[in-house]
């Protein structure tokens, strides 16, 4: 029990680390980055924080795609209804995926032009 603690806290601490580390902003301050930004190190860190957003919705599309397809399988309930819906969300995530892309790349680009 002692054992598991330790390792859990020492995860713990390696997360807040690392996460301190980052140079990604918060979401809560992408909006205020977003319209301050103005040198190439500025458009980098919200570019890095929408990379970081598509790799989650894709994340996230893949994980629906599994649930569609176990709900398919099942005889009893709404099972077509419930797949239906996760199909829905995984097309959802993906259009958001590349959304994000997209504004990774914009951001990536302006980067680019600010640091020549």
């Amino acid at each position: 029990m002692k054992r598991n603690l330790g390792v859990t806290l020492a995860g713990v601490a390696l997360i807040l680390t690392l996460g301190a580390c980052s140079s990604t902003p918060p979401v809560a301050a992408i909006p205020e980055a977003i319209s301050s930004a103005s040198t190439a190190a500025d458009h980098q860190r919200i570019a890095d924080y929408f990379a970081g957003k598509a790799v989650s919705y894709e994340a996230e599309a893949k994980q629906h795609e599994k649930m569609a397809a176990s709900y398919s399988g099942r005889p009893r309930g709404d099972a077509g209804l419930w797949a239906a819906h996760c199909s829905n969300l995984k097309a959802k995530l993906k259009e958001a995926a590349q959304e994000a892309r997209a504004l990774e790349k914009g951001h990536r680009d302006l980067a680019e032009s600010l640091g020549k």
